[in-house]
């Protein structure tokens, strides 16, 4: 096996085991997908999604609807 590929396949077992174990536990991955800062992650984790939509909507200046869905998909 080409060492690529082996190191592909040995993530994607360790993005399976560690996405099980978050399940167990509860919890979501915001991960570096998300296009929201630290700060409109952390309202949205403390609970203050308006907060977190206006700050989300004010970096990025995009429209309210794209903004809910942003911070649904955070908490």
């Amino acid at each position: 096996m080409d060492f690529d590929v082996q190191h592909a396949y040995r993530l994607a077992q360790l993005e399976r085991r560690v996405e099980a174990i978050m399940q167990h536990l509860g919890l979501q991955d915001v991960g570096p997908n998300t296009t929201a800062s630290p700060a409109v992650v952390e309202l949205a984790r403390t609970g203050d999604k308006i907060g977190a939509i206006k700050l989300y909507r004010e970096e990025n200046g995009c429209d309210l609807a794209t903004a809910k869905n942003v911070i649904d998909q955070l908490y």
